[in-house]
């Protein structure tokens, strides 16, 4: 099993198989303690309607001034994601636009059920683009809620502030627009390349040369660092814009993560996967793991107290934790026979996950504590790799419905945001 599993791992990152089950010598566990089944979205008008009672109604009319309705399309493309703001169509606006300005009858927007109306100036041009905003809300129409000046800035980067400062105002938490997500994806027969994509599902980048086979993407300090084979044909791990590799051992090196100035990376230097710890520049090496299993995809806890991590110890792959010096390794995945790439909620309790279940693959959320279990998606296709946002109102996962998707930490409002669908998903911390 040891040396089946990690060849399969290679075998699978380089695009020349795909990893089976590993059911044949898997042993019973044990029931979780509770389970939460999500209502199936087979359509994405029904999970909107059904958030719709719970979302603050909020009309974003064009701001006045140049490129004011492509930043007024932006802000509302991000209140959308969000999962807190049901956007009102600017078709059932009845207010005289022009003659309000930056002003507001409260009457007209009543009427559309607008419980905030944005209102904004634009001026400059380019990335020296200014916004005057103002936030009204109908029921209070005495002053403005919020009154801002955003820019100097390029259109985007001021709109995902506005639209960051709107979720801070009614939450009393900044929103995370404008941070990115890396992912590796194939680019040809045995080829792989990482790239970033805005969290709202623009600027697509490549990261990686296009050369080489490269995967597992990680944030750390200085930019992305991600496994990538050497000319010699080795694995070997590299931050992006450097040609010299960070970290390169004996046998293969893959799936770093960071936190602060600690790398925690897979090695397989006696033939197996096992977890070390060091320095973020790959030095004082120390190994944690040491099981005949295969041990792989180590993510940090946000506090760095603590290391989640992939193991096949029990007969097939299973979430571990285990505390950040090595010790307390316990296994917290119990439902489901296949589960892999665990990312961490800012709650340092709660981790997200991907687990086969009835045939398909779906995202589950496990306390680690108490083991509680919800399962995010059921008849949806195949979906995993989650990571969860900086602020975890939010999950991005990878579906074969066609790409790369979002939903709300209850997976709810679940929308693409990029085709083409990507692996080993993390999204940036902030």
């Amino acid at each position: 099993m040891r040396s089946r599993w990690t060849t399969v791992l290679v075998l699978a990152a380089t695009g020349l198989a795909v990893l089976p089950p590993l059911l044949t010598q898997a042993q019973p566990v044990p029931q979780p303690q509770q389970v939460t089944t999500q209502p199936s979205v087979g359509d994405l008008t029904i999970t909107l309607q059904g958030l719709e009672a719970r979302l603050l109604p909020v009309a974003i009319p064009a701001l006045r001034g140049p490129q004011g309705d492509q930043i007024a399309a932006v802000i509302s493309n991000d209140l959308r994601l969000s999962s807190l703001f049901r956007v009102v169509d600017p078709r059932s606006f009845t207010a005289d636009l022009d003659a309000e300005g930056l002003n507001m009858n409260a009457g007209s927007w009543v009427s559309v059920g607008a419980t905030a109306v944005v209102k904004g100036q634009v001026s400059g041009s380019g990335d020296a683009l200014r916004v005057e905003l103002k936030v009204w809300e109908p029921g209070n129409p005495a002053a403005p809620r919020l009154t801002r000046t955003y820019g100097p800035g390029n259109l985007r980067s001021l709109s995902h502030r506005i639209a960051n400062d709107l979720i801070q105002l009614y939450t009393n938490q900044q929103g995370i627009f404008g941070t990115r997500i890396a992912f590796a994806r194939r680019t040809g027969r045995s080829r792989k390349d990482v790239f970033t994509v805005d969290c709202d599902g623009e600027n697509l980048s490549q990261v990686s040369s296009g050369r080489r086979l490269s995967f597992t993407p990680a944030w750390g300090p200085g930019g992305i660092y991600f496994s990538s084979q050497t000319p010699e044909g080795f694995l070997a791990l590299f931050r992006q814009g450097a040609s010299e590799p960070v970290l390169r051992a004996d046998g293969l090196v893959m799936g770093a993560a960071f936190a602060g100035g600690r790398m925690a990376v897979v090695l397989t230097r006696d033939g197996n996967s096992e977890i070390y710890v060091g320095s973020s520049d790959g030095q004082n090496l120390r190994r944690l793991t040491n099981d005949p299993g295969a041990d792989v995809s180590p993510v940090w806890s946000p506090d760095g107290s603590k290391i989640a991590f992939v193991s096949d110890r029990a007969g097939g792959p299973q979430v571990y934790v285990m505390d950040a010096g090595g010790g307390g390794q316990r296994r917290v995945s119990f439902a489901g026979s296949y589960n892999t790439n665990p990312s961490w909620a800012p709650d340092n309790s709660t981790l997200a996950y991907a687990g086969r279940a009835g045939g398909a693959s779906d995202i589950f959320t496990v306390n680690v504590g108490s083991g509680a279990l919800r399962r995010l998606t059921e008849g949806q296709g195949n979906n995993s790799d989650p990571t969860y946002s900086p602020d975890g109102r939010m999950i991005a996962f990878n579906s074969s419905r066609g790409g790369i998707f979002l939903m709300n930490q209850d997976g709810l409002n679940q929308q693409r945001i990029l085709a083409g669908g990507g692996e080993t998903l993390r999204w940036e911390p902030r």
